[in-house]
């Protein structure tokens, strides 16, 4: 398998969290996640959010925050 995923490999290896944002920036029309919800009875169900079109992804310290639409609409309520 190691060889079928190479590039993807030495992708990996050669480069920095900032490439790795900008890469996940990239693709982040093709990611979604699912999210357990409730609705307004309390039944779950699980919905799947995008990413986030204002600040998809990005460094925070050690790590790489994704930010979904639902974080989006959240921050945005706060800051109102």
């Amino acid at each position: 398998m190691e060889t079928k995923f190479k590039k993807v490999i030495d992708f990996y290896n050669t480069t920095t969290p900032e490439q790795w944002c900008y890469f996940l920036n990239l693709i982040s029309d093709r990611i979604s996640i699912p999210t357990p919800k409730n609705d307004k009875d309390g039944n779950s169900y699980i919905d799947c959010v995008g990413i986030s079109q204002e600040a998809p992804v990005c460094p925070n310290g050690a790590t790489i925050q994704i930010n979904t639409e639902d974080f989006e609409k959240h921050s945005n309520l706060i800051e109102s």
